[in-house]
C-alpha cells in the first residue's frame, strides 16, 4: 500500500467511532458498506476508492461527515512514546497520555505497536 493510501486508512482509523456513529443512524446498506470498508482496511486492501463511491467522500480533501478538531486541541501526550499501526496497513501513531493505556486499533481492537 502507498503513503498516500496508508494516511487515508490513518485517518479513517482515527475517525472510525464518529463514523460508526453516525452510520448507525442511516439505513442498512450504509451500515453493510461501512462494513465492507473497514473488512478492506482489516486486510491491507486499499479503501480510498470505497470511501469515495460509499460516502461520498474525497480522500484528498477530507472527510465531508466527519470533525476535523482544531488544532491544539484535546488532551497532552507523552513525548517518549509512540505507538503506530499493530498491522502495518497505515500510518497513524498516537502518543498516549502519561502512564494512561496503550492506543488501540480503531479497526481490529488491537493493541498498537510501541515504535519507541
Amino acid at each position: 500500500m502507498d503513503d498516500a493510501e496508508r494516511r487515508v486508512v490513518a485517518r479513517f482509523c482515527l475517525e472510525l467511532p464518529e463514523l460508526r456513529a453516525e452510520v448507525a443512524r442511516l439505513d442498512e446498506t450504509k451500515i453493510g458498506q461501512l462494513a465492507r470498508i473497514e473488512r478492506a482496511a482489516i486486510e491491507g486492501r486499499p479503501i480510498s476508492g470505497l470511501l469515495s463511491r460509499y460516502f461520498g467522500i474525497d480522500p484528498a480533501t477530507g472527510n465531508r461527515a466527519l470533525h476535523g478538531g482544531l488544532p491544539g486541541a484535546g488532551t497532552g501526550r507523552a513525548h517518549e512514546e509512540l505507538f503506530g499501526c499493530p498491522h502495518g496497513h497505515c500510518s497513524r501513531e498516537e502518543r498516549p497520555v502519561p502512564a494512561g493505556p496503550v492506543p488501540r486499533c480503531r479497526l481490529t481492537d488491537s493493541a498498537m505497536k510501541r515504535l519507541r
